[in-house]
Protein backbone atom coordinates (compact mmCIF):
# COMPACT_ATOMS: atom_id res chain seq x y z
CA UNK A 1 0.00 0.00 0.00
CA UNK A 2 1.34 3.48 -0.97
CA UNK A 3 2.20 5.57 1.78
CA UNK A 4 -0.15 8.59 2.63
CA UNK A 5 0.88 11.90 1.10
CA UNK A 6 1.27 15.21 3.12
CA UNK A 7 1.52 19.08 2.04
CA UNK A 8 4.88 20.05 2.57
CA UNK A 9 6.66 23.76 2.00
CA UNK A 10 9.80 25.43 3.49
CA UNK A 11 9.27 29.06 5.41
CA UNK A 12 10.82 31.36 7.64
CA UNK A 13 8.99 32.75 10.49
CA UNK A 14 7.81 35.80 11.62
CA UNK A 15 7.91 37.85 14.69
CA UNK A 16 4.98 39.32 16.77
CA UNK A 17 5.39 42.50 15.78
CA UNK A 18 4.62 41.16 12.39
CA UNK A 19 1.67 39.68 13.34
CA UNK A 20 0.32 42.47 15.31
CA UNK A 21 0.57 44.61 12.08
CA UNK A 22 -1.46 41.98 9.45
CA UNK A 23 -4.04 41.47 12.22
CA UNK A 24 -4.78 45.45 12.66
CA UNK A 25 -4.42 45.83 8.62
CA UNK A 26 -6.94 42.81 8.04
CA UNK A 27 -9.44 45.29 8.93
CA UNK A 28 -8.78 47.83 6.54
CA UNK A 29 -10.57 45.64 3.97
CA UNK A 30 -14.10 46.56 3.49
CA UNK A 31 -16.19 43.43 2.96
CA UNK A 32 -18.42 40.89 3.90
CA UNK A 33 -16.45 39.21 6.86
CA UNK A 34 -17.47 35.83 5.09
CA UNK A 35 -15.58 36.75 1.40
CA UNK A 36 -12.03 36.63 2.79
CA UNK A 37 -10.17 33.72 4.18
CA UNK A 38 -7.90 35.67 6.79
CA UNK A 39 -4.19 33.87 7.77
CA UNK A 40 -4.17 32.84 10.94
CA UNK A 41 -1.90 34.52 13.46
CA UNK A 42 -0.49 31.25 14.09
CA UNK A 43 0.25 30.69 10.77
CA UNK A 44 1.67 34.17 8.97
CA UNK A 45 5.04 33.34 7.11
CA UNK A 46 7.53 33.76 4.43
CA UNK A 47 7.31 30.58 1.90
CA UNK A 48 10.20 30.38 0.23
CA UNK A 49 9.15 27.27 -1.85
CA UNK A 50 5.79 25.05 -1.49
CA UNK A 51 6.76 21.98 -2.33
CA UNK A 52 3.34 20.05 -2.28
CA UNK A 53 2.34 16.42 -2.11
CA UNK A 54 4.88 14.39 -0.23
CA UNK A 55 5.77 10.74 0.69
CA UNK A 56 6.63 11.12 3.99
CA UNK A 57 9.77 8.74 3.18
CA UNK A 58 11.38 11.74 1.21
CA UNK A 59 11.36 14.33 4.69
CA UNK A 60 14.55 13.06 5.81
CA UNK A 61 15.89 13.44 2.36
CA UNK A 62 14.32 17.34 2.26
CA UNK A 63 15.60 17.45 5.30
CA UNK A 64 19.10 16.93 4.56
CA UNK A 65 19.81 18.49 1.72
CA UNK A 66 17.92 22.04 3.66
CA UNK A 67 20.69 21.49 6.04
CA UNK A 68 23.38 21.07 3.80
CA UNK A 69 22.08 24.59 1.45
CA UNK A 70 21.64 26.42 4.77
CA UNK A 71 25.03 25.83 6.24
CA UNK A 72 26.11 27.27 3.20
CA UNK A 73 24.21 30.66 4.16
CA UNK A 74 24.56 33.27 6.43
CA UNK A 75 21.96 34.66 8.26
CA UNK A 76 19.36 37.24 6.51
CA UNK A 77 18.10 40.59 7.98
CA UNK A 78 14.36 41.26 6.23
CA UNK A 79 11.97 44.36 7.01
CA UNK A 80 8.41 44.16 6.45
CA UNK A 81 6.96 47.33 4.51
CA UNK A 82 4.21 48.05 2.45
CA UNK A 83 0.97 46.16 1.43
CA UNK A 84 -0.29 44.69 -2.07
CA UNK A 85 -2.21 42.06 -3.73
CA UNK A 86 -2.25 39.64 -6.27
CA UNK A 87 -2.76 39.75 -9.39
CA UNK A 88 -4.48 43.07 -9.57
CA UNK A 89 -6.39 45.98 -7.27
CA UNK A 90 -9.59 45.70 -9.53
CA UNK A 91 -9.89 41.53 -8.59
CA UNK A 92 -7.32 40.85 -5.90
CA UNK A 93 -7.10 37.66 -4.76
CA UNK A 94 -4.10 37.49 -2.30
CA UNK A 95 -3.65 40.11 0.43
CA UNK A 96 -0.19 40.66 1.34
CA UNK A 97 2.87 42.26 3.12
CA UNK A 98 5.76 43.72 1.59
CA UNK A 99 9.50 42.05 2.13
CA UNK A 100 12.79 43.88 2.25
CA UNK A 101 15.87 44.00 3.48
CA UNK A 102 18.24 40.66 2.09
CA UNK A 103 15.66 39.88 -0.83
CA UNK A 104 18.58 39.19 -3.17
CA UNK A 105 20.06 36.92 -0.52
CA UNK A 106 16.66 35.88 0.11
CA UNK A 107 16.19 34.86 -3.33
CA UNK A 108 19.72 32.79 -3.60
CA UNK A 109 18.54 31.11 -1.23
CA UNK A 110 15.24 30.24 -2.87
CA UNK A 111 17.09 29.77 -5.86
CA UNK A 112 19.78 27.07 -4.11
CA UNK A 113 16.00 25.13 -2.54
CA UNK A 114 14.22 25.18 -6.06
CA UNK A 115 17.24 23.72 -7.95
CA UNK A 116 17.80 20.90 -5.54
CA UNK A 117 14.22 20.49 -5.33
CA UNK A 118 14.14 19.77 -8.57
CA UNK A 119 16.54 17.30 -8.90
CA UNK A 120 14.27 15.01 -6.42
CA UNK A 121 11.35 15.33 -8.84
CA UNK A 122 9.71 18.28 -6.73
CA UNK A 123 9.06 20.83 -10.07
CA UNK A 124 8.94 24.65 -9.63
CA UNK A 125 6.29 27.20 -10.11
CA UNK A 126 6.30 29.15 -13.55
CA UNK A 127 6.26 32.23 -11.79
CA UNK A 128 9.54 34.21 -10.32
CA UNK A 129 9.47 34.23 -6.64
CA UNK A 130 8.74 37.60 -5.14
CA UNK A 131 8.92 37.42 -1.30
CA UNK A 132 5.66 38.59 0.38
CA UNK A 133 3.47 37.64 3.52
CA UNK A 134 0.29 36.92 2.92
CA UNK A 135 -2.62 37.51 5.26
CA UNK A 136 -5.65 37.08 3.50
CA UNK A 137 -6.98 35.34 0.33
CA UNK A 138 -10.66 36.68 -1.36
CA UNK A 139 -13.20 34.21 -2.18
CA UNK A 140 -14.81 34.52 -5.52
CA UNK A 141 -17.56 34.95 -6.60
CA UNK A 142 -19.05 37.13 -5.45
CA UNK A 143 -21.66 40.11 -6.34
CA UNK A 144 -19.49 42.61 -5.35
CA UNK A 145 -15.29 42.89 -5.41
CA UNK A 146 -13.67 43.56 -1.95
CA UNK A 147 -12.58 47.74 -1.85
CA UNK A 148 -9.32 47.13 -1.00
CA UNK A 149 -8.32 51.00 -1.44
CA UNK A 150 -7.69 51.32 2.28
CA UNK A 151 -5.71 48.16 2.69
CA UNK A 152 -3.09 49.43 -0.28
CA UNK A 153 -2.61 52.53 1.31
CA UNK A 154 -2.91 51.38 4.75
CA UNK A 155 0.86 52.80 6.31
CA UNK A 156 2.80 51.29 9.11
CA UNK A 157 6.22 51.50 10.53
CA UNK A 158 8.48 49.14 9.12
CA UNK A 159 9.64 46.05 11.00
CA UNK A 160 12.77 44.85 10.64
CA UNK A 161 14.23 41.48 11.88
CA UNK A 162 17.14 38.62 11.73
CA UNK A 163 16.71 35.43 10.50
CA UNK A 164 18.20 32.70 11.81
CA UNK A 165 16.58 30.06 10.64
CA UNK A 166 14.30 28.53 7.91
CA UNK A 167 11.53 25.79 8.74
CA UNK A 168 9.87 22.35 6.58
CA UNK A 169 7.04 22.70 7.37
CA UNK A 170 4.15 20.52 6.74
CA UNK A 171 0.45 21.82 6.09
CA UNK A 172 -2.54 19.74 7.17
CA UNK A 173 -5.88 21.35 5.81
CA UNK A 174 -8.60 21.11 7.71
CA UNK A 175 -12.62 22.88 7.47
CA UNK A 176 -11.31 25.53 10.16
CA UNK A 177 -8.50 26.12 9.01
CA UNK A 178 -4.70 24.80 8.10
CA UNK A 179 -2.89 23.63 10.33
CA UNK A 180 1.01 23.76 10.39
CA UNK A 181 3.91 20.97 12.27
CA UNK A 182 7.33 21.62 11.59
CA UNK A 183 9.10 18.85 10.47
CA UNK A 184 12.36 19.92 10.42
CA UNK A 185 14.44 23.56 11.21
CA UNK A 186 17.86 24.82 9.95
CA UNK A 187 19.92 27.56 11.02
CA UNK A 188 21.82 29.80 9.12
CA UNK A 189 24.76 30.82 10.28
CA UNK A 190 25.42 33.81 12.30
CA UNK A 191 27.37 36.74 10.89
Amino acid sequence: MPEKLIRTFIAIDTPETVTKVALSLQSSVKVNPKAVRWVRKENIHITLRYIGPTAPGEVDKINRILSEIVGENSDLSLKVSGTGCFPKKERPRILWLGVDGDVAELKLLVEMINSEMDQLGYPQEERNYSPHITIGRIRYPQKVTPDVTDFLSAQYEPISWNIPKIILYQSELLPSGAIYSILGTHNLNPR
